[in-house]
């Protein structure tokens, strides 16, 4: 009986140099002119090294530049296979400066709230010594902005010291500074089957792979990360305590002592990223609070003052302090003291206090309005930016989403949190902070309620159909 032939065989007989990096050379090549296409699944790593003739480490090592490279993607159980070409850098993220007045996609802290810009860089042109802001500064920050920083974290019901505070360029510098100065490459990370697309796509650029862990009511489940922990080497969890993206669930105190006795049992460093913490009304938690020693948590200053700030700030132990601090040389040498500047006069001048009693007074109007209109199908939690819409059970959530997009309403599915090969939830979630007039944000959710019970109305049909052939 004739074996079937490997998806993809390349020919190794005149490769010089590292054979791992020739063959992911050729790989890019191929796909490049099309050899291999989108969606192609590659030969198992063992049976391909068997076919070449070379090592099961060769291949394997070759996988993992591709993958870093951007070329493929590996889903756990199922294999590696060829990432799809010029798909958008970021789905949470919009293509062009106007955002339609049916935009609930794009998670924007109602920006239309944020500070004058104009009235805060007038203030500080009058400040002595404000040229500062423009030469080259530590590494870590100025002493004044971590100051702000220990501030913003105050929020975070975190009495964060000074001299363990890092400024980063926004939340998402933060995330990778983590990733690369914590984690070896090859390290995995646990976090939640559904989580947050920045990091999903982040981390296995960076040489760190991510294994979903399921989750029920009161959060990510810690017995499964224990089982998994024991299964086989696991380095990190990362988790958004009080806001899970995109459920906007918070995790109970019971679930967060078992995750931190879990992560302390297993040598676990651990990864908070609670960006909307700061407009959060009720007292928050943290495993910060629970495993210090092994925690680091980044605060980021764009969903209460202005995404544009790019103002982040990482709490860490002194332990690995000084390997951070080398990411942020290599990546960008510092970070930019001016937005950090901002940062600073609003926090001093008590605008951001003033700005996160307007956003929880917008977000619980809104959230009203949300709730007369899709009623219990909708998951909202106090001060949360966005819902969770759930669908029918037989709905696809990517079919949902481009049906929508089609009427003009923009809404992000749920397969775009989805980690690795994890069941896709038939849900969707919706932003409630990107438009900035109130009666447009009630007529974009009317309108995606009544596609809603359209399309529901047409597949229960298509199925009563089927029944009655």
């Amino acid at each position: 009986m004739m074996k079937k032939p490997l998806s993809w065989q390349p020919d190794i007989s005149t490769l010089e140099g590292p054979l791992y990096i020739a063959l992911s050379n050729i790989m890019a090549r191929d796909i490049a002119d099309g050899r291999l296409s989108e969606g192609t699944r590659l030969p198992p790593q063992r049976a391909l090294a068997w076919t070449l003739g070379v090592t099961h480490g060769t291949i394997t090592r070759a996988y993992e530049r591709a993958e870093k490279m951007g070329l493929v993607k590996g889903e756990i159980g199922r294999g590696t296979f060829v990432a799809p070409r010029n798909r958008p850098t970021s789905p949470l993220m919009p293509e062009d400066e106007v955002l339609s007045d049916l935009d609930l996609a794009h998670n924007f802290p109602l920006s239309h709230l944020d500070p004058d810009l104009g009235a805060a860089f007038e203030a500080l042109a009058q400040q002595t010594g404000i040229g500062r802001v423009l030469n080259y500064t530590p590494i870590e920050g100025l002493a004044r902005h971590r100051e702000a920083g220990r501030a913003l974290f105050a929020y975070y019901d975190i009495d964060a010291p000074v001299d363990r505070i890092l400024l980063t360029s926004g939340a998402q510098h933060a995330l990778q500074v983590l990733l690369q100065g914590i984690f070896k490459d090859g390290d995995t990370l646990a976090l939640e089957e559904l989580s947050y697309p920045g990091l999903i796509n982040a981390a296995p650029r960076l040489g760190v792979r991510l294994a979903p862990i399921g989750a029920d009511s009161e959060g990510m489940s810690a017995d499964q990360l224990d089982a998994l922990c024991k299964r086989r080497p696991i380095a990190g969890l990362f988790i958004g305590p009080n806001v899970h993206n995109p459920s906007g669930r918070p995790t109970t105190p019971n679930r967060l002592d078992e995750l931190a006795d879990c992560a302390s049992r297993h040598d676990l460093w651990v990864i908070e990223d609670d960006p909307y913490c700061p407009v959060l009304s009720a007292p928050k938690q943290s495993i910060w609070q629970r495993i210090p020693e092994r925690t680091c948590i980044v605060a980021s200053a764009s969903k209460i003052l202005g995404g544009g700030l790019r103002t982040g700030f990482i709490c860490a132990p002194q332990s690995v302090q000084s390997a951070l601090l080398r990411v942020v040389t290599d990546i960008s040498s510092m970070s930019s003291p001016i937005g950090a500047e901002l940062v600073r006069y609003w926090i001093d001048s008590g605008e951001i206090e003033k700005n996160r009693v307007r956003k929880q007074v917008a977000l619980a109007e809104r959230h009203v309005i949300a709730n007369a209109v899709f009623g219990e199908s909708i998951e909202l939690y106090p001060d949360r930016f966005s819902g969770w819409l759930h669908l029918r059970k037989d709905q696809n959530p990517a079919v949902f989403e481009l049906e929508a997009a089609r009427r003009g309403i923009s809404v992000l599915g749920a397969h775009h949190f989805v980690v690795g090969t994890s069941p896709v939830p038939s849900a969707v979630r919706l932003a409630l902070g990107a438009i900035p007039s109130l009666p447009h944000y009630e007529k974009a959710l009317r309108q995606l309620s009544a596609f809603k019970q359209e399309s529901e109305a047409s597949a229960q049909a298509t199925l009563t159909a089927e029944a009655n052939a």
